[in-house]
């Protein structure tokens, strides 16, 4: 089946709890995005939420990166 959604794959197939308990949501820069807090006082991008298609292509935002708050 073929889900034609903006919504990540763990929206829709809840993963464990316990994996993503450390994960929030903030604002940056007028940018939704899931991010989930570091040791070292930065945060991992987890997921870009947007209907802006340009806050997909600004690789400042990409999931991986990390980021201080």
């Amino acid at each position: 089946m073929i889900l034609y959604t903006p919504l990540s794959e763990h929206d829709i197939f809840p993963p464990d709890e316990e994996e993503y308990s450390q994960c929030k949501w903030v604002t940056v820069e007028n940018r939704v995005l899931k991010v989930q807090d570091m040791k070292d006082g930065s945060y991992e991008i987890l997921q870009t939420m947007s209907t802006d298609p340009n806050d997909y292509l600004n690789q400042q935002y990409t999931p991986g990166n990390r980021i201080r708050l």
